[in-house]
């Protein structure tokens, strides 16, 4: 059975000063997954500060139940300085509870099983997905879109409230990229300060109770700790396990849910507004 997929970022691995061949590296990464009993869907990286131009690699793996036995195939996209290769395909069976399989890796481009190739087409659609637009990490040197200025100008004067410095401050302090925090703040109050909607979010950045309760912050209607306490809850949502700095799945979790981000595999969750939610922020935070 089908179940959930893994996508892995991870670094040259060495023994002592040998350098490994590349079905031992993948292996091994592999093996160090198993050890760390991550789940299928969740994201992990490794990162090498000796080396860490010189090679990585993409794997996604999914699990399933075959012949009363469970078994995984992977799918790796390995770069070395920043080279793509071809590509990896390999499949491993569980043998008793705590072990597994050597991964047997074919030496094909392409995927052969079924269950290879949805790991491909999910692979495909996580990197399209959060793969465009400017880092979500980066708190200095951005331009604000034309639209974005338009409207937060427009909101300032009306306001009397200098929302681009609050955002600016913000960012800082979370260390999130200033036009993200700005496009969420447009897509759900249109800078807003007094915003409720019909299931009673709250200002600027449309703060739950509880979410405002659970980010401290006391008075969602202040502009300040509204989007102090939002940007914070978002920089969360990035950092989730299974997420790691995907802005659509992180935009999809602050809509719908962390929880339901997790139900459908990893994927934007299939609720209009939610896949609307998602688009329209996307395509203001991309303009930059």
């Amino acid at each position: 059975m089908f179940k959930h997929i893994m996508l892995v970022s991870a670094y040259l691995l060495m023994v002592g000063c040998i350098p490994l061949t590349k079905e031992q590296r993948l292996t091994s990464d592999v093996n160090t997954l198993l050890e760390e009993q991550l789940l299928d869907g969740e994201i992990a990286n490794w990162h090498d500060k000796d080396e860490p131009n010189i090679e990585r690699y993409l794997a996604v793996f999914i699990t399933y139940s075959q012949a009363n036995q469970i078994c995984r195939d992977y799918f790796t996209m390995l770069e070395i300085n920043g080279k793509p290769q071809p590509k990896q395909f390999g499949t491993s069976c569980r043998l008793s509870t705590q072990e597994w399989q050597p991964v047997q890796w074919s030496i094909h481009n392409k995927p052969k099983q079924s269950s290879q190739k949805k790991a491909y087409r999910h692979y495909q659609q996580l990197t399209k997905l959060g793969g465009k637009g400017p880092n979500p990490f980066a708190a200095n040197n951005y331009t604000l879109p034309k639209k974005l200025l338009k409207s937060s100008t427009y909101a300032e004067k009306k306001y009397n409230v200098p929302f681009r410095k609050i955002i600016g401050k913000t960012a800082v302090e979370h260390k999130l990229n200033p036009v993200l925090i700005h496009a969420v703040v447009k897509t759900e109050s249109n800078y807003n300060p007094r915003a409720v909607s019909h299931v009673g979010a709250k200002g600027l950045m449309q703060l739950m109770p509880a979410t405002a309760k659970e980010m401290g912050v006391r008075n969602a209607f202040n502009p300040r700790q509204n989007v102090k306490g939002g940007s914070g809850y978002l920089k969360k949502m990035l950092t989730r396990r299974g997420i790691n700095g995907n802005v659509a799945l992180a935009l999809a979790a602050y809509n719908a849910g962390y929880g339901n981000v997790q139900k459908y595999g990893y994927k934007v969750p299939p609720f209009k507004e939610t896949l609307n939610y998602v688009k329209k922020i996307m395509a203001l935070y991309q303009a930059s």
